[in-house]
């Protein structure tokens, strides 16, 4: 019985000898397998890097651990006539209602009303475009996991005073104040002097966008620019995250009681869970590469028809050599084996350097995403074991076509 480790490394060997012959034909088709590697990796790192900015982009919105109560809350998009339909149904929740909801529940939860807008941001000659101004409670820093780098939030009693204090995100800092520290300067909104309090620790961006133009003052002095006649958000977040459903229902029962709601009458507000946002976009991440991925593996499938090619053309241009070889005792096994090996060497180089490029790439896409865009060992092991089964696949028929040649035949062609 024949050595089998002999007649793998006779193979290996001619394989190897085979390939370095022709080195031009070799690189070219490497060069199919190493793009499609490449965009199948990089696409899959770059989807998990999405998906934990949707966990940040949520969490830095929502907070953890609470709900929303708004005059019109809805996950994805709403039809303008949807839309028409929930103002004229839904009232809108004033500062009062909110304050005398959170005083009925506030043994149970911490509350804090939340208005928004977006303006210009001044300091100096400086100005920052379209920075989120929120105006809420300090309770938000609580709600909504608001971490500083310096500096303090504003107190309840500055809150209660509508005093002119702000805390501001790191973009602003860079923009408006670059190397100068920016606690104690002044920044104007709509033309009012705020004092900078305080600096949003950096939070990085999400889906292209920065999460760090936000500035927070007390609700009281943002009333004071764009008046008190607008519908706030209401933030809960239960003390005891065990009774969470409890607790939202005994914040719906108030609010209802309020608003003297018959018990068969639908709820005439919304309440929005951080889970149902972050639900829906992760769900738009997942449809995203979906599409993306097999759109990405149609460039395997297109190296796996040039290496077919290819082996087909080295089947051809020496099958005098392997009529030679079966004349001289060689078996269809062998002729088999070492084609078949030509193939999925190929291909696990091309899947090795595709692989080296991705973590290349990996390190440029860092600073886009402003996150870690890692390569799991997951992608690596299949990166691999795609490469070798496009190897195994692409020279199958080739090596079944030179094993099954009649030697008489072979040694008869002139090519």
């Amino acid at each position: 019985m024949r050595n089998w480790s002999v007649t793998f490394l006779n193979a290996f060997r001619i394989a190897l000898d085979t390939l370095w012959l022709h080195k031009l034909r070799t690189v070219l088709a490497l060069f199919g397998i190493i793009i499609g590697i490449a965009a199948v990796v990089l696409v899959g790192a770059t989807l998990g890097v999405v998906r934990e900015s949707v966990m940040r982009s949520t969490a830095g919105t929502f907070g953890t651990d609470n709900f929303l109560i708004s005059q019109v809350g809805s996950v994805g998009n709403l039809s303008r006539k949807a839309l028409a339909d929930k103002l004229r149904k839904n009232p809108e929740i004033y500062r009062r209602e909110a304050e005398t909801l959170a005083a009925r529940i506030e043994p149970y939860a911490r509350t804090a009303p939340v208005l928004q807008n977006f303006s210009d941001v001044k300091a100096g000659k400086n100005t920052f475009l379209t920075a989120q101004v929120t105006g809420s409670s300090p309770e938000i820093r609580t709600i909504r996991n608001i971490e500083l780098s310096s500096g303090r939030f504003y107190a309840e009693t500055e809150n209660q005073r509508s005093k002119g204090v702000a805390v501001i995100g790191q973009a602003l800092v860079d923009e408006l104040f670059a190397e100068v520290d920016p606690l104690g300067k002044q920044v104007r909104i709509k033309g009012r002097p705020f004092v900078v309090i305080g600096v949003e620790e950096k939070q990085g961006s999400s889906f292209g966008s920065s999460l760090d133009r936000n500035v927070y003052i007390p609700m009281g002095a943002y009333e004071k620019i764009w008046g008190s006649r607008n519908s706030v958000d209401f933030y809960v977040q239960p003390r005891d995250p065990g009774r969470f459903d409890e607790i939202r229902e005994t914040a719906r029962f108030h609010l209802r009681n309020l608003r003297r709601l018959r018990p068969n009458a639908p709820d005439n507000f919304d309440i929005m869970m951080p889970e149902a946002n972050r639900d829906f976009l992760a769900q738009i991440v997942d449809m995203v590469g979906i599409a993306i991925i097999p759109i990405t593996s149609v460039a395997l499938i297109v190296a796996g028809i040039v290496v077919m090619n290819m082996m087909l053309v080295s089947v051809t241009e020496r099958t005098r050599e392997i009529g030679i070889r079966k004349s001289l005792g060689a078996r269809n096994r062998d002729i088999l084996i070492q084609i078949l090996l030509e193939s999925t060497i190929l291909t696990v180089l091309g899947g090795a350097a595709g692989l080296l490029i991705s973590y290349m790439a990996a390190f440029g896409l860092d600073n886009a995403f402003d996150s870690k865009v890692s390569i799991q060992a997951g992608y690596v092991l299949a990166a691999l074991a795609v490469a070798a089964t496009i190897g195994i696949g692409a020279g199958i028929f080739p090596a079944l076509l030179a094993a099954r040649m009649p030697p008489v035949e072979a040694l008869g062609s002139e090519t």
